[in-house]
């Protein structure tokens, strides 16, 4: 007994020796006032059976005991202390303080009693006792409760007695809070400036009508709710004090004096914000829903900030939102998008949509719809969001800016509408797909180096250093002090490899002789072979054009006619025995001779088409049809048949007939007349004499007879394969 005591003499006498000796205690930057006093020694009195804070002289304006072993603090650890204005009492292991143990501090300006698990919200009501009567104006209790714990309801009693205050700074930040109780916020010093509720629970609830009533806030942060405690804290044995009117309630009738009604006058939404409120963080705050059309009523809002959630569609259009100079919706998932999306955003200065999905959406806005009112704007972050391709006017509106990151997309090129970007200073296409810059896209980009100094960052690309694109590489050099690191570039394609960006001046002059070198070799190769396909392609054309027009006027008779040939050797299914070729010049030896020769003596049926021809029906058509109607084709060659253009016509179908569908030339029967036979054979006929498919028509009348019966022999043979 007398060993304890006698260690805390020492103990004690230990501390106040402490305060007297010149730099012996600790200056926090926390604090900036003139005197601070903080006694880290306090940890080494093992021998008390609770830490204590020892006297103070009545000078100290500023204590600083955080991340000390403090258990509890009373009514006397600071009395007489009237001139402390700061106390920092967080990340230490109280469980208890006093009713009324800062009520006595009347220039008491900051109270911070921060990560202290152990102490659970039913100790606010002995904190905030009498601090009415002080002139406080910063308030922290920041984790009083135990990060694994259930969920807490901050009840009106809590902080009942800050109603008097002129409290600006309020935080309240990972109290495992889930709802305010009715009239928390209503009751809450109208003063506060800067108020954090992170790091809770919060639901929906009346409460939320009662945030536009704090008319003095002008930071609101609401950021990471729902925040899993860490894992070392969560397993930390901890006990909350306990509520002893934790079950009773309350009716303050504080929502007569709200008018909540006005939200659902009107079929647009309306939300009702704080006045004087300028940044919300709502940041990692597990948001799950969609933009849709609202307005936000008369407001002074500056900064959002809305990154690290999941709102996955914007539709709006917003209303009320002409002030807003800072929008932040990175990380959110976002597909989609509408063009009117930020009509009323006319003020706005920073847009960041970082690691969205919205490339889909910018690559079809051809007309520039969706940015068309942020004229004022200077940064725009769109980086991470799959953009494959932005078009032309995308950007046409933004005269004003400044900074411009598109990094970490799929760009394979540049053609963005940028003259009217005088402005603009950092352009950020690292980390894309870019082989080259389009020319128009340098023409774009040659308006803005003319005048300012931007900065292009093409770092980390696919650019190609071929003669191909050597335009674009010349193009580099000329304006190379524009582009950032450049020298640090890599090539994706290169000419052997050699071509070098820490020394492009030297790479771009010896790709311009490898190139150049290959030019003039790569124009003749390339005029020749296309000389040499053209002549091919004539002289298969020309050779093969009775082919060809035979199958062309066979498709065209056979679509017309619905006509579909039988491919079969069978003579069943030819209507005439012979189609009879001719010059009107020759019709009376065809009449006279023919005729009486060959179908009154010999009972043969020919087409001839001066009796067997439709007038007004295609001429060449009924030829193709005759020939491939007539088991025979007899040609009355003579010297006006070989001049007609008609009979070449009939001559060469027969022909083509022949070699395409009856695979021999015997089934035409050439017929030449004296007159063609006694100057020589001629060679348009030469194919049909080797063939010995011709008949010379004799001189001599004492002829005629052995010549009409070896034609009608001949127009009884068979068909040879």
């Amino acid at each position: 007994m007398n060993n304890g005591f006698s260690s805390f003499i020492l103990c004690l006498l230990f501390c106040l020796a402490v305060m007297f000796i010149s730099n012996s205690c600790c200056m926090d930057d926390k604090c900036s006032y003139s005197r601070t006093v903080r006694c880290d020694m306090l940890a080494n009195c093992s021998g008390l059976k609770q830490t204590v804070i020892p006297s103070f002289n009545e000078s100290v304006t500023c204590v600083d005991l955080s991340e000390n072993r403090l258990h509890y603090v009373n009514r006397s650890s600071f009395y007489g202390l009237k001139n402390l204005t700061f106390i920092d009492l967080s990340r230490n292991v109280l469980k208890k303080i006093e009713e009324g143990t800062f009520s006595n501090l009347e220039n008491l300006n900051y109270l911070d009693i921060s990560f202290n698990i152990n102490l659970g919200l039913a100790v606010l009501p002995n904190v905030t006792f009498g601090l009415n009567q002080t002139k406080i104006t910063v308030f922290k209790f920041e984790q009083i409760t135990c990060p694994g714990g259930r969920s807490n309801i901050l009840r009106r009693h809590h902080l009942i007695n800050l109603d008097n205050t002129s409290i600006t700074e309020l935080n309240i930040a990972s109290n495992r809070i889930e709802m305010f109780e009715t009239c928390v916020i209503f009751n809450l010093p109208k003063t506060i400036k800067k108020l954090s509720v992170a790091e809770n629970r919060l639901i929906v609830g009346k409460y939320v009508f009662e945030y536009y009533l704090l008319s003095g806030v002008e930071i609101l942060n609401a950021s990471l709710r729902n925040t899993p405690a860490r894992f070392i804290d969560s397993i930390t044995r901890c006990k909350d004090n306990v509520d002893p009117l934790k079950d009773k309630t309350y009716d303050y009738s504080c929502h007569k004096n709200l008018s909540i009604s006005s939200i659902y006058d009107d079929p647009l939404i309306s939300v009702s914000l704080p006045p004087n409120l300028q940044i919300v963080y709502a940041n990692s705050s597990k948001l799950y829903t969609r933009v849709a059309k609202f307005e936000l009523k008369k407001n002074n809002l500056r900064e959002i900030y809305f990154q690290n959630n999941v709102i996955h569609s914007w539709i709006g259009p917003i209303q009320g939102v002409e002030n807003i100079t800072l929008l932040d919706m990175s990380k959110n998932f976002c597909s989609q998008l509408s063009d009117n999306i930020a009509e009323h955003l006319t003020g706005l200065l920073t847009l960041k949509l970082a690691e969205n999905s919205l490339g889909p959406m910018f690559q079809f806005d051809r007309k520039g719809k969706i940015l068309r009112n942020l004229r004022r704007l200077q940064h725009l972050d769109i980086s991470f969001n799959r953009i494959q391709a932005l078009p032309f006017l995308f950007m046409r509106n933004l005269s004003s800016l400044v900074y411009l990151d598109i990094s970490h997309n799929l760009l394979s090129d540049w053609n963005m509408k940028m003259g009217h970007m005088k402005k603009l200073s950092v352009l950020n296409l690292s980390q894309n797909r870019l082989g080259t810059i389009s020319k128009q896209g340098m023409e774009e980009l040659n308006k803005v180096f003319a005048v300012g100094n931007l900065s292009v960052d093409l770092k980390d690309n696919r650019l190609m250093c071929t003669c191909d694109n050597l335009d674009f590489l010349e193009w580099m050099l000329k304006y190379k002090e524009h582009f950032k690191n450049y020298k640090t570039y890599n090539c994706s394609k290169a000419r052997h490899n050699t071509f070098q960006f820490h020394d492009l001046y030297v790479s771009v002059e010896k790709l311009k002789r490898d190139c150049k070198s290959y030019t003039a070799y790569y124009i003749l190769v390339s005029v020749t072979l296309s000389s040499l396909l053209s002549l091919v392609i004539c002289i298969a054309l020309y050779r093969n054009r009775w082919k060809i027009r035979y199958l062309r006027y066979t498709l065209l008779q056979n679509r017309n006619s619905g006509y579909l040939r039988l491919q079969t050797s069978s003579d069943t299914r030819y209507l005439y025995d012979a189609f009879v070729s001719y010059t009107s010049k020759d019709r009376e030896f065809v009449v006279k001779h023919m005729i009486q020769n060959l179908e009154q003596l010999n009972g043969f049926q020919l087409l001839i088409r001066d009796r067997s021809f439709i007038p007004g029906e295609s001429k060449s058509l009924q030829i193709v049809r005759s020939i491939q109607e007539s088991r025979k084709t007899v040609c009355v060659v003579s010297k006006r048949y070989l001049k007609s253009a008609w009979r070449d016509y009939e001559l060469n179908m027969a022909r083509v007939e022949g070699v395409e569908a009856r695979n021999t030339l015997r089934y035409v029967i050439l017929i030449l007349l004296p007159e063609v036979y006694n100057g020589g054979y001629p060679k348009k006929v030469s194919d049909f004499l080797k063939k010995n498919c011709f008949i010379e028509y004799p001189d001599d009348p004492a002829g005629y007879e052995e010549f009409w019966q070896n034609m009608s022999d001949r127009l009884r043979e068979c068909l040879q394969e």
